[in-house]
């Protein structure tokens, strides 16, 4: 039953912003391309982020995630600034920053996946891996999307610099958080950010629908 369990995590991990992008793409006829480059754009970042990482020491935990959360949250939310400002005159909707947050998310999401899989059979896997994952693949999902939507939001009114430090800052919480805490209290925290991220989206979201 725990193999079952490892192989449903990892499958809910992997399709989740999988079938989040189908039903997207039926929704508002998106094109799945910027998906795809969001994807391919966050593996450079992931590896330079890994390399970085590497060199950080680990005396001191609290320095550590803190030092861990800042850098993914400059290399990750850099980089989708980066990529909607330099395709904004193929991809100029709110809807394809969407698009973007989905193809980011997935590689992440992989990841998870993967890390899944590779506890089959070894007997270490929690009793509630599946709907643990299940959790962390939608609410990972939601922040991404939420942030890269705010960062779009930036660049069509000309508030970059005020969405792009938030959207650090709020990724770099984030990050930090799931480290230095663990367990029911971060999971809370975690989800109270998202929940408050996608309230910001949502209000951008709103404002460029009557804006722009």
């Amino acid at each position: 039953m725990a193999d079952i369990n490892c192989i449903l995590a990892g499958c809910a991990r992997i399709l989740c912003p999988l079938l989040l992008l189908i039903i997207w793409r039926k929704k508002t006829d998106t094109g799945l391309f910027l998906a795809l480059i969001a994807f391919f754009v966050c593996v450079p970042v992931m590896v330079v982020g890994g390399v970085i990482r590497s060199g950080f020491s680990y005396g001191s935990p609290l320095s550590y995630y803190i030092q861990r959360g800042l850098l993914y949250g400059i290399l990750e939310e850099g980089s989708k600034y980066l990529a909607l400002r330099f395709l904004l005159d193929y991809y100029n909707s709110r809807e394809d920053a969407v698009t973007y947050g989905i193809g980011h998310s997935a590689l992440e999401n992989l990841g998870g996946g993967i890390a899944c899989f590779g506890l089959i059979g070894t007997g270490r896997a929690a009793p509630d891996i599946f709907l643990f994952n299940l959790w962390a693949a939608a609410e990972g999902t939601l922040f991404c999307i939420a942030l890269a939507v705010i960062i779009f939001y930036g660049i069509y009114s000309g508030k970059t610099k005020i969405t792009l430090t938030g959207a650090v800052f709020l990724h770099a919480v984030s990050n930090a958080a799931g480290g230095i805490y663990e367990g029911l209290a971060a999971d809370v925290i975690q989800t109270l950010m998202t929940a408050g991220v996608c309230f910001a989206a949502y209000r951008f979201w709103r404002e460029m629908e009557s804006s722009y």
